[in-house]
Order: C-alpha cells, then structure tokens, then sequence
C-alpha cells in the first residue's frame, strides 16, 4: 500500500474522450524546473507558470497575471476523477488519471499528444509519475514496475521489476528512491537499479532536503542516503507511522514532519543538525498532511478546511490566520514549481498561489460547468510589484495578446481563414516580432525562454511556435519567444565552489567576500550564508555576483584524544591540515598515542586549510584481532588504540558465504605491536564484482550462477533463431555492484526449417505471431486458377470468400511480426493476373513487382 505522506496531494482525474472542449489551447512553453523544491537552487529562467488540474482538463496558471493562458482542448476526466499534472524534463506534461489509471503524454508547447497513452485500469490509484534532471519514470505499485518514459522517437526499455513490492518512489537530482514493502531502499537512475540501502530500523520513508534524498526511519532519524554509507544527520524529534514527511514536490533546505497526533510541524536542518518543532493551532478535526518549503516558510496543509498553516522557519513559529484554499474540504493539490506555492483545488476556479516572499493571490483559471467558484467573482488578488522594464522601447507599441481570453471565447470554425505565420528573424526585438504577426491578422504572445543565447540579447526573438511559413486560422495566437531578463539564481546554503559553478551556467561571474565572523559549527565552513546581488535579482550576462561564506572557526580541543582519531576530524570535519610529532613516554593514568598538546591551542580561531600540529604520547600499541568483522567497527578499534587504520577493498564477496565489508586480512597482524600513529591495513570483501558474460548460455543456468554470486537475475523473453541460450545482457559483463539485476534476454521458442525459412511450428504462440497457412488445389480440367494444380500460402484464413472453393487449406507455419528482432527477412506471397495464376514467394524488404502482392511476415 502506498504510503500517503509520499503520494502527494491528490486531485480530480478522468479517462481521456474524443471530444474536444470548446477552449482554445492558448499555447505556451512550460519553462519551469523538471523537479520541484529540490531543484530551487538551479538557475532558473522561467515565466512563474504551472500546469493545474482544472474539472475535466489541465491548465496552465501564470502566477504573476493571476490568469490562465493556456488549457488542454481534450477531456482527460469525467465526474469527480482527481488528475495530476507533472512536468517531465524536455518541455514535456504527463497527465495521470487517478482514478482510471490512464497516463496521458502531451507536448507542454503545444498541448498535443505525444506519445501513446499508457491505459492501466487495474493500477488505478497506484500510479504516480516522477521526474529526475534527466528523465521521467511511470511507478505502478500494483505492478510494483517502474518504467522509464521514453523520449518521443526512441524506443521504450524494459520496465524494472521490484520484487519486493513498491511502497513509494521519491526523486532527487538524477536518480528516484524507492522504498520497499520489506525496507529496502533502492537507488534507480538511468532506468537501472544502481544499488540497495537497509537502515538499523524501519524506513518510515523518504523524503528531500537540502539537495539531497533523505531517508526517516520510523523512530524519527533522519539520514542523507545518497553517499557511500547512509549517514545520520540529526532526530526529528516527531516519530511513528502516522507522520507525515515533507512533500518531495516541494522540497527545499530543511527536513520537514508533520505529526497529525500532536499537530506539530518538526523542522531539521541537515547541515547543522539543529532541529525544532512548531505547534499548530489546528483543532482536532484538522485533516493535516505532507508539508511544503519555498524560501523562509513552510506551508502545511489542512484538508478539513481547506487551508494552508504558513510557518516562518527562521522565527520557528506560524504567521497569521492560515491561507484559504479555494474549493471544498477535501484533498487538494500541493506543490511548488516555478518559485511559488501552488495550492489547487481541480473542481474550483481558483488557485491559491504564494511566491517566494510569501505573498499570495488567487489565480484564476476560467469558468468551466464542473466547477465551483468558493472565493467568488468580487475578491481583488494582492498582486506583486512589478519589477522595472529593462527591455529597450524599439518598437511602437502593438497589440499583444492579453493573458486571459474574454469570458466568450470559442474555438474558430473549422471553414475559417487561413493566413501563414511570417517569418521572423532570430534576434527581432519581440515587440517588433509581435507587430508583425499583428499586422498579417494573428495574436501576439510573448513568451520568455531560457535557451542558449549567445550574441542576442534580453527582447531578442529566439523563434515562433507555430514557426514561419505554417498556415493557421486568421485570429490565432502565434508564440514569440524571446531571450527573458536573466535572474540570479538562488545560491545561499550552496558550497561555495558549488555555487560559482552554478553561476558560470547562465554566464555570470563569481567574486569571493569572506564573512567576518567565524562559523559557528564545521558545517558551515566553505558554504555560502550570503549573495550580493540577491537572489531573483535581475542581472545582465557577465554581471559578477560576491558570494560570502565563513572560512574561519574556533578550534575543538583534541587532547586525550587518539591521535588518528583527532588528525582524522581536523582533516574531515575542519577542513584543516594536521601533523603528527611523537612525544616523551605517557605519564601516570595516560596512554600511548593520546594527544599531548596541540598548536594553535583549542578555541584559537584557525582558517581552512591551516596547519594544526598535535604531539602524541610515544609507545606502542598491540590492537587485536579484527578479521571476522565489519571494516567499520574494525577501524573504530583501530583507531581507538592510536592507530591510523587503512581499509582496503579486496576480493568480491560474491558466493564467499562472507558479507560486504567483512574484514579478511590484517596487516600487520593482530597481536603484533605497532608503534603509535602506525598504519594498520584491512582488507574486507568488497561490493565491486566482475559480471561474465553469459552470451549463449541456458538461461536457467546463467541466473543460477548469478544469484550464487550475489547478483539478481531478471529473465526476458525475446525472439531469436537460438533457442534457451542469452542472446544479450545488461548490464554486459564487466564491473558492476553486488546486487545489481542483470536482465538476459532469451528466447523459449525453438524455430524449425519451411519452404520459405527458418519460421515456427503451427499453435507456437510467439510475440505478434503471423500464422500461414499452406493452400493447394488438385482439381484438375483448369480448375485451379487456370492450372490442373496449383498451391500457395498466405495468412487468409480457410473459409474465407477471397479463397477459391476448390483449394484447400491447413496451418503450416507460423511467421514473426516483421521488426521484431534482428536478423530478419520479409516474405511475400506474389501472382500476375490472368490465366493461368502462378503464385510465388520472394523474400524482399521492399514490395517485389508483380501485379499484387500479399506480405506474409518474417522469418530467419
């Protein structure tokens, strides 16, 4: 069962029908992040729009007009059924039908289909759509299948099975992270599994935070997943099943955790590991559930009002009476995008939308007949200040598009006026593209894009949608996109190097400012705590941005100690370098190896990179026997004796009986004195194998010998002329992790020998299998289109009318689908009219030249 704190707010859905709605699609290009929250600190260029359910269809909301200037002219709902809009990476929207298990796939420019639609009526309501920088994937925790959504033109991979069930799926940068029904996390990115993470106690579940995925176990810990080892990064202080974690479609730097028990929002920073809770005054009938974070606020939801609780996380208390969501009590939809706050109700005309500052107004998404209109007609939206034009005037002034169509707009007839879009030069001011487009009897709508605009300059034209020389009907809208006006992207909490990067992407440049006052704590060393320009600020290319950090700390006092120890958090944690120098024997009551003095003394202010020198006590230390045991807790013993321990990755665990990590060799040996702040090295049995190839192979025997190394082995029926032997398998043979599923392809199917090729027996039921039937005739006197006798083969079934009576039929053979594997050839059946009919049979890819012709399918 799916866990509902990771589902995400739900909102009205329905099956897809012919019909079109009287609505004009107004066109657009979403130009917003493929994620959400998680990937606010990314440069953005975008127009603050964002697709929303609205009754039977999809709109697009701009969230600076209030307006909608776009909506799907398809119904994708009927009654009550909840959709849900996501944005895939590539300028793409998927629309998932909840409540019928259809996925539609649209062109977000245009608002056209595609790609086909996937149609899952068992999976309704187990299905959600995630989007990574890179990809979108289709999870189906009925199924428990995920499926890389393949790019328009490319062919669709092979789904990947969860065996263990799929509890949720959560992205984070390029990857999505499943939890299991048997509390495994599993990384998938690429469409592969990558790898497998068990915590000490049970996943709670997943969430986002500060870039990276975070993992919550049920008694509250929170730990960053995404490196080598889960590593815990601080308590929640809420816990239990019933919480719910922050909405990954609204992630930002903070850990968030709403306890609907207690009504308690519970607040984590990752970095510092300062954790809070604030609690809401909600009542007990609240209907609470999974949090959102944009800038300085988090927004929590109630169901039961509708309404959203705003808390002001740098004062760890709520601000004002909640926000009013427009529509009925019920669940709505939350998320953030474009950087605001969307809160939709998809059977109400109006939006709740918050930007970054957090302020609000209530979009407007049109009247529709299946739609309530909560906040009425009168209510005056508290729009935010516009910001200074920079875009010179080189143009008179034309009529542009408005961004909400009059109440009594319909869609042209289908007998009106054709015109063609003229062309436009790339690197038109867009108010002189547009005063073109208006004088051959368009509409103008100008749209600010984010591509790559070397040598134009912000108002230049990039192109028209639909582009030059297109017939359209006279009246209609033309898009114009243009190069927008570059923001600064938001970087504070960044590294600092990170950041710079960051800057480069949109060609801005980087100048250091070093805080006065030193960090407070190891994590904020090196990371960026202020950005002058601010960020959003409207900047030109090649503008220089002064990133501050603190680069300075008091020091921790290391003394008594072990030395390797005490080196190894300087150099981590402190970013500081250190040296050893041996000192005199230990006094009375201390031992070998502990740290004696240190230079610059504790609380002294050093700066990153600076030397620490520390004196340790001369001696030897005689660490024991560790080989048996995790190279972890092998280490921890090592060092605990002042030791410097080195460990080491050695043979594959792989069908040893022996697990990952487990120490096999020390040297030097245990028992064996070792003088302080000597090495120790362990070899453990490591994660990193060698997989064979098991090309030709019985596939039952190449997934024996992967599970009794340690690999999962995933079996996939394919065509080929080889019969129960690997034709392919991914990943090939090579490096690759313990644990990894390796899927080989294979085919049961054994061909056999005919008068045309290599085919299959009749009744074998292949993929897409063409069957053929053997006709003859042996009437004589003529009878047989002009022969004594006479035979041929074809697909036509016995009996039916286009068969001669005198010839009879019986299967013979059954052919592939042409395309279906390679190595193919195309068979036809051919004939020459007239009398005398001679039939014959010509494998050729293209259609052979006779007077007509039958295509009978493929064989080897």
């Amino acid at each position: 069962m799916k866990l509902k704190w990771l589902r995400g707010p739900g909102h009205p859905a329905n099956r897809v029908g012919a019909a079109l709605l009287a609505v004009v699609i107004l066109g657009g290009v979403l130009a917003a992040a493929a994620g959400i929250g998680y990937t606010a600190a990314r440069p953005l260029l975008n127009d603050g729009s964002a697709f929303m359910g609205k009754g039977h269809t999809a709109a697009r909301l701009n969230g600076e007009t209030g307006r909608s200037d776009a909506e799907v002219a398809m119904q994708l709902a009927t009654g009550e059924e909840k959709l849900q809009p996501v944005s895939l990476p590539g300028g793409r929207l998927a629309v998932v039908n909840e409540d019928t298990g259809k996925v539609i796939y649209l062109d977000a420019a245009t608002l056209t289909a595609d790609a086909s639609a996937v149609d899952r009526p068992a999976s309704a309501g187990k299905i959600d759509v995630v989007s990574t920088e890179s990809d979108g994937y289709l999870v189906d925790s009925e199924k428990d299948t995920i499926d890389k959504i393949a790019v328009p033109g490319t062919s669709k991979g092979a789904p990947l099975a969860v065996e263990e069930g799929i509890k949720e799926a959560v992205p984070a940068a390029d990857s999505i992270w499943v939890v299991t029904d048997t509390g495994e996390i599993i990384e998938v990115a690429g469409g592969r599994e990558v790898r497998r993470i068990r915590l000490g106690a049970p996943p709670a579940g997943v969430t986002v935070a500060d870039s990276q995925p975070i993992a919550v176990t049920e008694d509250g810990t929170a730990y960053a997943i995404d490196g080598d080892e889960p590593r815990a990064v601080g308590k929640l202080g809420v816990s239990g099943r019933s919480v719910f974690l922050g909405a990954w479609r609204g992630a930002g730097r903070h850990v968030l955790a709403v306890d609907p028990k207690s009504r308690r929002l519970a607040v984590l920073d990752p970095r510092t590991r300062h954790a809070f809770n604030v609690e809401l005054d909600a009542g007990p009938r609240a209907e609470l559930a999974a949090p959102v974070m944009l800038g300085d606020f988090a927004y929590v939801p109630d169901h039961s009002a509708p309404r959203l609780w705003k808390v002001d996380l740098r004062q760890g208390k709520t601000v004002g009476k909640p926000l009013e969501v427009p529509g009925q009590p019920g669940v709505f939809e939350l998320k953030v995008t474009s950087g605001r706050v969307w809160a939709n109700n998809q059977y109400d005309r109006r939006t709740l939308v918050v930007d970054a500052g957090g302020r609000h107004l209530y979009a407007d998404k049109g009247a529709g007949p299946e739609l309530t209109d909560t906040e009425g007609q009168n209510r005056v939206p508290e729009q935010p200040k516009a910001k200074p034009s920079t875009e010179p005037t080189r143009s008179p002034k034309v009529d542009i598009e408005p961004s909400q169509p009059p109440a009594d707009t319909t869609t042209p007839p289908v007998t009106a006026t054709k015109v063609t879009v003229p062309a436009i030069e790339r690197g038109t001011p867009y108010q002189e593209a547009c005063a073109t487009i208006t004088q051959a009897g368009l509409r103008c709508r100008p749209v600010p894009a984010s591509e790559e605009t070397a040598g134009l300059e912000a108002g230049d034209v990039l192109d028209t949608r639909p582009a030059a020389g297109r017939p359209v009907a006279k009246g209609s809208r033309v898009e114009v996109r243009y190069v927008g006006p570059l923001l600064t992207p938001a970087v504070r909490g960044l590294p600092y190097k990170q950041a710079c990067r960051e800057l480069a992407a949109v060609k801005l440049k980087c100048k250091k400012g070093v805080a006065v006052v030193p960090a407070l704590a190891p994590e904020e060393l090196g990371f960026v705590s202020e950005q002058n320009p601010l960020a959003d600020t409207e900047v030109a290319r090649g503008d220089t941005i002064t990133l501050t950090y603190p680069e300075t700390i008091a020091l921790p006092n290391v003394t008594d100690q072990p030395f390797a120890e005490a080196c190894e958090r300087l150099r981590q944690q402190y970013q500081m370098r250190c040296q050893g120098t041996v000192d005199g024997p230990p006094p009375a009551g201390k031992q070998p190896g502990l740290v004696s003095t240190q230079v610059p003394a504790a609380d002294a202010v050093a700066k990153i990179g600076d030397l620490v020198q520390l004196r340790y006590y001369r001696g030897e230390s005689t660490p024991g026997n560790v080989v048996g045991t995790l190279v972890t807790d092998a280490c921890a013993t090592i060092k605990s004796e002042g030791l410097d321990c080195v460990p080491t990755a050695g043979k594959c665990a792989g069908g040893t009986g022996h697990p990952v990590n487990e120490v096999y060799d020390q040297n030097p040996p245990g028992g064996t004195p070792v003088p302080v702040s000597g090495r120790v090295t362990l070899t453990h049995y490591s994660e990193n194998c060698t997989l064979d190839n098991y090309a030709n192979t019985a596939p039952d025997a190449a997934c024996a010998d992967l599970q009794a190394k340690g690999f999962r082995c995933n079996q996939v029926q394919v065509l080929s002329p080889t019969p129960n032997a690997v034709v392919t398998q991914d990943p090939p043979a090579g490096p690759s992790k313990l644990g990894t599923t390796v899927t080989i392809q294979f085919s049961p199917w054994a061909p056999a020998p005919f008068v045309f090729g290599t085919a299959y027996p009749p009744g074998m039921a292949i993929p897409g299998g063409r069957l053929v039937y053997h006709y003859t005739c042996s009437a004589g006197g003529g009878k047989c289109r002009g022969l004594d006798r006479n035979e041929f083969y074809s697909t036509v079934p016995p009996g039916s009318p286009t068969i001669d009576a005198d010839f009879r039929g019986e299967a013979y053979a059954v052919l592939m689908t042409c395309g279906t594997a390679p190595g193919q050839r195309k068979v036809w059946r051919t004939w020459n009219g007239g009398s005398p009919r001679h039939y014959q049979h010509v494998a050729s890819e293209t259609r052979p030249a006779a007077d007509d012709s039958e295509e009978l399918g493929c064989v080897w």
